[in-house]
Parts: structure tokens; C-alpha cells; sequence
């Protein structure tokens, strides 16, 4: 789930964002959100806090490895992303503290703005990061402007890399991806078999295709 609503304004500056990132190029605890998919007791996070059911028992740290983590572009305030329209309802944030009773002491959710940020462009910036496996990248967002007395929260995300599979080939050993794009225009037209009764993206997702023990993955 894409958590998007309003929960609390604080400024961010580059400075004190970068002196945390580089803090964090070591082992650390990454804590889901509360809004993750992750199941606890056969139940997404994000179902608790929507229904307001207590969880059973805190949310598990993972440890994790930050292998590298650079600041791409210090966008500020030039892009067209907006402050998240939506907010909180009373009986939502009454349901989420009651979702974090017993793990957090005595849980408070305000979305009460610390400055005037609803009345300016966010700033944003764009990270990449190369991270171990388990590692939940919103929560690192997250922490980052929680750490620098600010707060944050992902816009876009996408994984370049899997193991050796990649969005950009640049080693012998790299396996490519089938381009989202492919998929999109198939959705909206499947196009002709050919000769051989294959469609265009059948043959695009086979290319891709590989064998590993006798079983097909991709």
C-alpha cells in the first residue's frame, strides 16, 4: 500500500540530509511502516492499522546493509510533485493509535503542520541505493527525514537491479528485464501472431526466459 496521506510538515535542508545519509553506509534496523504489506500473523500491517486492531506484538526490526546510497539531484523546489491532498480523518487516526497501543506506549497521530510547508512545493530529492535483501527502501526515506527533524516519504521507486538482473546490462554476467513499456502496449493491444504463432511481447518476455534446475523463472 501507498500510504499518501498528510501526517505531519517539517523543512528539509541538503546539508543535514546529506550528513545523515552518510551515516548510514553501515549496518543498521530497518523498521517496516505500519502501512507495509508485510504480514503479521497471516495479516498485512497496513490491515491493522486501517481497521484499528491492536498488533500482537512490535513490529520485528530486520538487519540490513547499506551498501552505497547517493544523493542523485537536490531537486528543491524545482519539480511538479505537491504536498498529499489527503489527510487523516479523526476515526482513522483513532484507529492507527489504536493499532500501536501496547508497541509504541501511547501513541499520538497528528498531521498538524510544524511550519507553513502546506503553502510551498515540497522539497524532493532523487536516491540511489544498493542495499541487502529485505531491506524496506520506504523505511529508509522515512527514517531520513525523521533523523534530520524533518519528514519524508517516497514519490517514485524503481528496482534496477535484482541479483544479475538489470535494467541497464553492463556486465557479461547481467541478465536484461522486459521493459515495462512492453507490457503497457500489449495491455492496450496484443497484436497479431506471427508465422509461428508467437505475438511480439510473448517473444520479447521468452528472450528473457532461462532455466535454472529444470524449472522456468524469469
Amino acid at each position: 500500500m501507498n500510504s499518501s496521506e498528510v501526517k505531519y510538515h517539517r523543512p528539509l535542508q541538503c546539508n543535514t540530509f546529506l550528513l545523515f545519509a552518510l551515516s548510514l553506509l553501515n549496518y543498521f534496523h530497518n523498521i517496516l511502516l505500519s502501512f507495509s504489506a508485510l504480514k503479521m500473523d497471516g495479516k498485512p500491517l497496513y490491515e491493522y492499522a486501517r481497521k484499528g486492531i491492536p498488533l500482537p506484538r512490535p513490529i520485528e526490526k530486520r538487519k540490513v546493509t547499506v551498501h552505497s546510497l547517493n544523493l542523485i539531484e537536490w531537486k528543491g523546489s524545482n519539480h511538479t510533485f505537491r504536498w498529499p491532498e489527503k489527510q487523516f480523518s479523526d476515526g482513522e487516526k483513532k484507529a492507527m493509535e489504536k493499532a500501536l497501543e501496547g508497541v509504541e506506549g501511547n501513541p499520538s497521530i497528528k498531521d498538524e503542520p510544524d511550519c507553513d510547508g502546506p503553502e510551498e512545493v515540497p522539497t524532493a530529492f532523487v536516491l540511489s541505493m544498493k542495499v541487502s535483501g529485505g531491506t524496506y527502501v520506504r523505511s529508509i526515506v522515512h527514517d531520513i527525514g525523521r533523523a534530520v527533524g524533518s519528514s519524508a516519504h517516497v514519490v517514485t521507486l524503481t528496482r534496477s537491479r535484482q541479483s544479475r538482473f538489470t535494467l541497464d546490462v553492463t556486465d557479461p554476467e547481467d541478465k536484461g528485464c522486459v521493459a515495462w513499456e512492453i507490457f503497457q502496449k500489449a495491455s492496450e493491444d496484443e497484436g497479431h501472431p506471427d508465422e509461428d504463432g508467437w505475438k511480439d511481447w510473448e517473444r520479447e518476455v521468452m528472450a528473457k526466459l532461462e532455466i535454472v534446475d529444470g524449472k522456468k523463472t524469469s
